[in-house]
């Protein structure tokens, strides 16, 4: 028996882990998903959606971005052919499972799937996990669960049929496709125009000479005069002005994890970084480092270093954001920094001076320039985090600048004005920061939209 023979259940958790975080929330009952499944056999996995039933190669739709890495479930063999299979879908796909009959609570693809795997193995009782098939009719019974699932409408396989390579062979209903949110994308339009946030920092330092001293290590000549290239770039007297490789930002970087333990000197390599961040060739030579020295692999232990430390790295991605080839840099590696922040802004732990720093970092890179968006999750994710976190005191400054990187998050993705409201999310609380008046307004109206 071949494996082309096998029959497997894909199980996608379009909530990407929200569904998690705050299902018992929303809905007073933990829920560890909102699930999406496909079927595989003969080396292809069906699906069904509001364009009706598709197939792709095994897991595309994770490929692409359009959904998370599955679950994989072994079911058993068929002993269908290819051709009892294709007449199954060709007769399912005019009649119950036509596009025009898809329903995210009542008729979905996990109905699919349930009657697709009873058919290939012969089945009279279901092969699909109970919770899958019953959470529909438990959020039904509940108001914010119809909420929970309702932004979470975003249906990967429609989504998916505008890629290339994907098949429709089967729906007889015209190709669905997604309404666009770029006409949405008004950040905010209404509200004063913003600026980068960014620290001031004293550029005629001098900070070569502190690094080597700092050293657990003696610097050879070529590492010396790499560190000198980089103060000449600061001195007001310098000799010559000097073009930075990928040498300079790598000794800094080896540097501070290998060579510096002092938390001041790794300090001061941190403050050189973001001097040089504002250079935008100096960026596009950051964006290129690979491997453990690459600033998303530092980024990912950061939560174990001193706060003031955490803080001035944080800076450092502020200041990348600040810059054009920064947001091309962070938007491409989103899907790795969103969770890290999330993350940060959710655990107790995490100093409030570090998540203010996220905050800002965040920010630069969405406040500024109106066409820099995440994805969907990514900003529901962050999103999310941020109106259970501005629900604790914070200044007015950080209160100021907390409100517009949400409306910079909501703007882009609506459905989170609605998460924001269902979380019972009150923007009159900073009501009595001046600053935050105009945010707040503009909460407000799109509060009265949801």
């Amino acid at each position: 028996m071949t494996d082309f023979t096998c029959v497997k259940l894909y199980i996608y958790d379009i909530s990407h882990g929200l569904a998690a975080a705050y299902g018992s929330a929303l809905l007073g009952k933990q829920i560890d998903g909102v699930w999406h499944t496909g079927v595989g056999v003969y080396g292809r996995e069906y699906l069904f959606g509001s364009s009706g039933v598709s197939y792709t190669s095994p897991e595309e739709i994770h490929r692409q971005g359009l959904a998370p890495k599955p679950k994989v479930r072994d079911l058993g063999h068929t002993k269908k052919s290819l051709s009892e299979i294709q007449a199954w879908i060709t007769e399912k796909s005019s009649t119950s499972f036509r596009g025009l009959r898809y329903e995210l609570l009542d008729w979905n693809c996990n109905n699919f799937s349930d009657e697709f795997t009873k058919f290939l193995l012969d089945s009279t009782t279901s092969l699909i996990p109970e919770e899958i098939l019953d959470l529909p009719r438990f959020v039904k019974t509940t108001p914010l669960g119809r909420m929970l699932l309702s932004f979470m409408n975003k249906d990967p396989i429609s989504a998916a049929q505008q890629q290339q390579g994907f098949n429709n062979n089967f729906a007889e209903s015209s190709m669905h496709t997604m309404s666009s949110t770029a006409n949405n994308n008004t950040k905010l339009d209404k509200t004063p125009a913003r600026k980068s946030i960014l620290p001031v920092i004293d550029k005629l330092k001098l900070r070569a000479s502190v690094i080597e001293q700092k050293c657990n290590r003696t610097l050879n000549a070529n590492e010396k005069e790499q560190l000198n290239d980089i103060d000449q770039l600061f001195r007001p007297d310098a000799t010559y002005s000097p073009m930075l490789t990928r040498e300079h930002l790598m000794l800094l970087i080896s540097l501070m994890i290998n060579s510096i333990q002092d938390q001041s000197g790794q300090q001061i390599i941190l403050e050189i970084l973001q001097l040089l961040s504002e250079y935008e060739y100096v960026i596009k030579i950051i964006s290129e480092i690979k491997g453990q020295e690459s600033p998303i692999e530092l980024l990912k232990g950061l939560n174990e270093q001193p706060e003031q430390i955490q803080i001035e790295f944080l800076r450092w991605f502020s200041f990348i954001a600040a810059t054009s080839n920064g947001r091309t840099m962070l938007i491409g590696i989103q899907d790795d920094i969103a969770p890290l922040f999330t993350d940060s802004i959710h655990n107790d732990v995490s100093p409030n001076n570090v998540k203010y720093e996220i905050i800002i970092v965040l920010h630069n890179l969405l406040c500024i320039n109106t066409d820099i968006r995440l994805s969907f999750m990514n900003s529901i994710s962050i999103g999310s985090a941020l109106v259970q976190y501005m629900s604790t005191p914070v200044t007015a400054h950080e209160a100021e600048t907390f409100l517009a990187v949400f409306i910079a998050l909501a703007d882009a993705e609506k459905d989170l004005y609605g998460i924001a409201k269902a979380m019972e999310f009150d923007p009159d609380y900073y009501s009595s920061i001046v600053a935050c008046q105009p945010l707040i307004a503009k909460i407000k109206e799109n509060f009265q939209a949801v």
